[in-house]
């Protein structure tokens, strides 16, 4: 369990500008004071900034946005320019969540944002992420890393720098960064570091058995409004 805070700590959590991303992109978000778009650091081809994974009567089918260019900081990377990807994108969402019981009622929220879709990577995810968190009515505010001034260092030094830039104390982190987290250089720069508690809810899906860690939309277009109960912030301090 995450150690108590009073209420004078701020909680700060940092991640990059995912495509359609999955449910505990949003729970991190709702658990935070702000959340930070990290997206001034290098493109990794591994990552999933441009993918993602949703549900089909035959499993899984994974989303992959067509990049024109691949190198260089998220905020600068730009999709192809033929525009038929976004189309496809949509055809299959609509295809394998028309059936969805909260379909009718979500989906003119992103058919325009695939009907026009945008030139930079970061600002076309930054779209679909912002009109998610509507629909889940997250509060928390949201800023670019790469609006910051005086940000320095690579890794758990930029995370901390970023961190005192925005006089945060508390750093709530992933649970996948354990094995390469410096927890010492958090300690000795005051900044308490606490991990992510996300328990995946299990809730009713189309097309057989619960599948897990797809894009939030899932949830969204099964689930309604109950969504953002399901997702359960996480209480860091009282």
């Amino acid at each position: 369990m995450p150690t108590i805070q009073r209420r004078s700590s701020m909680i700060i959590a940092i991640h990059q500008p995912n495509y359609i991303p999955w449910c505990g992109y949003f729970h991190k978000m709702m658990s935070c004071d702000l959340f930070v778009i990290l997206d001034d650091v290098i493109f990794s081809k591994r990552a999933i900034t441009n993918k993602n994974k949703i549900k089909t009567p035959h499993g899984t089918k994974l989303l992959n946005i067509p990049l024109s260019n691949k190198k260089g900081l998220i905020k600068n990377i730009t999709i192809l320019e033929d525009q038929k990807w976004a189309k496809e994108h949509w055809s299959i969402i609509h295809r394998n969540y028309a059936r969805a019981p909260f379909w009718k009622q979500y989906q003119y929220f992103f058919e325009p944002i695939f009907e026009s879709p945008d030139e930079k990577l970061a600002d076309f995810n930054l779209r679909l992420i912002e009109v998610i968190r509507t629909i889940l009515e997250i509060q928390t505010p949201i800023i670019r890393s790469s609006e910051l001034q005086g940000i320095t260092g690579a890794k758990d030094d930029k995370i901390i720098s970023i961190c005192q830039a925005l006089q945060a104390n508390v750093y709530l982190s992933g649970t996948g960064a354990r094995v390469y987290n410096d927890e010492n250089k958090f300690k000795d720069s005051q900044i308490q570091l606490v991990y992510q508690e996300f328990e995946h809810p299990s809730y009713p899906q189309l097309w057989g058995d619960f599948i897990p860690n797809l894009s939030v939309l899932d949830l969204l277009f099964n689930c309604g409004p109950k969504s953002k109960e399901l997702l359960k912030k996480q209480v860091i301090y009282e």
